[in-house]
Formats: structure tokens, C-alpha cells, sequence
């Protein structure tokens, strides 16, 4: 008997952005998973030209700008038909989120600074289906 099997196992993408400069998640193993790309921007601009161009899996923002700023870039990216179905994730100051200023914005998850690595992990597979997440269910 021959068998052949075929894979077509395209690694996800997720686009992180930030404008601190901190690797967001090193110890993480459901990150690492992923093909990662660091955007570091301090104007909106760059990462809806990025998403646009590059159609990544989930975005994580991880950005200390003003409220102004996040409500920019994620509406340009909720208007915009090639990107309003990626998933967006933020991750605020727990004084940022006390305020109620995120609550505005259309986002699918937030985590408040301090996190733990495993509110990460569960947070980005609450939104993204990987083979690591599906090993990271079937463990917790």
C-alpha cells in the first residue's frame, strides 16, 4: 500500500505593535508557533500600510500612545475590507483600562498589564486556531 499524505501547513502570522520596544511574549510557546513580525511605530500610518499588504493572522497592540492614536489605527482597520476580520488584541495599562478609555474601541480581546503568560496564550488561541493551541487545550 502506498500512501501519500499532504500538508499544507502554512505558518500564521502575527503582527505585534508596539512603541516601547519590549519582545512581547519570549517564553511563550503558542507565540513561537507563530511567524512573528515586530512593527514598532510611533504614527498609525505604517502598520495599516503593513496589514494591508501583509493580511496577518492577529495583531496584537501593545502600545502606550494616546487613546487617539489605538482609536486611528483600529478603525482604519475595521473600515478597510481587507483587514476588518483580523482579529486585534490588545494589551493596556491596568490605570489605561480603569479610565474606560478602550471600551470605545472595536477590539476582540484585551489583557491589562500585569498579565500572566498563560492569560496570553489563552487570550491569542480564544482568537487564532494553531496546532499549538489545539496541543495547549488538550494539556490545560
Amino acid at each position: 500500500m502506498n500512501h501519500s499524505t499532504t500538508f499544507n501547513y502554512r505558518s500564521k502570522t502575527v503582527l505585534i505593535v508596539n512603541n516601547n520596544g519590549v519582545k512581547l511574549g519570549s517564553n511563550s510557546l503558542i507565540l513561537a508557533s507563530f511567524h512573528q513580525v515586530f512593527l514598532s511605530v510611533s504614527e498609525v500610518h505604517p502598520a495599516i500600510s503593513w496589514v494591508q499588504q501583509h493580511q496577518p493572522d492577529l495583531i496584537i497592540l501593545d502600545l502606550e500612545w494616546s487613546p487617539i492614536a489605538q482609536l486611528q489605527l483600529i478603525t482604519a482597520l475595521r473600515l478597510d475590507w481587507l483587514t476588518r476580520n483580523i482579529p486585534i488584541m490588545l494589551i493596556v495599562n491596568s490605570t489605561v483600562k480603569g479610565l474606560g478609555i478602550n471600551e470605545q474601541l472595536d477590539y476582540d480581546a484585551c489583557l491589562v498589564k500585569p498579565y500572566s503568560m498563560t492569560d496570553l496564550e489563552r487570550t491569542i488561541c480564544s482568537l487564532v486556531s494553531t496546532p499549538a493551541c489545539e496541543l495547549y487545550a488538550t494539556a490545560v
